[in-house]
């Protein structure tokens, strides 16, 4: 919100080239480290001085989903058992950091125990046609 002693600003937004990605160094996005430029772009608005004053990143995301197991096999070795070959095959991937959506209470507790950490927030989509479905 501009106040009375401040003149609007006109800001550059961009797609910031890896080359620059050291620029975000000390900003809160890169605070856990710097996502890999192999599966991520990021904008950035830049004042007229060149100061990145916003950011915003789309990154490829590995999402684990669908974990299922017969109702008659719960309580079995099963989920352990895909667990440890889930995470044996993030790891020979070189994946460091992947996703799950859990809402049930007891699958959160589980999740905690396997190494899962919540993440603050919610999840939201957004959901785009693809652009030739547009014309």
């Amino acid at each position: 919100m501009l106040t009375d002693t401040q003149a609007p600003q006109t800001y550059t937004v961009r797609q910031l080239p890896v080359v620059e990605w050291e620029r975000l160094e000390g900003l809160p996005f890169a605070s856990q480290g710097l996502p890999s430029p192999d599966l991520t772009v990021i904008f950035v608005a830049e004042t007229a001085e060149g100061a990145i004053v916003g950011l915003w990143s789309a990154m490829t995301a590995v999402h684990l989903d669908g974990l299922w197991i017969a109702e008659a096999h719960q309580g079995t070795t099963i989920a352990g058992r895909l667990l440890r070959a889930m995470k044996t095959f993030l790891q020979t991937h070189g994946i460091t950091v992947s996703f799950t959506v859990v809402s049930d209470p007891e699958v959160m507790i589980l999740a905690h125990k396997a190494g899962f950490t919540r993440v603050p927030g919610d999840l939201w989509m957004l959901h785009r046609p693809p652009l030739e479905a547009m014309t």
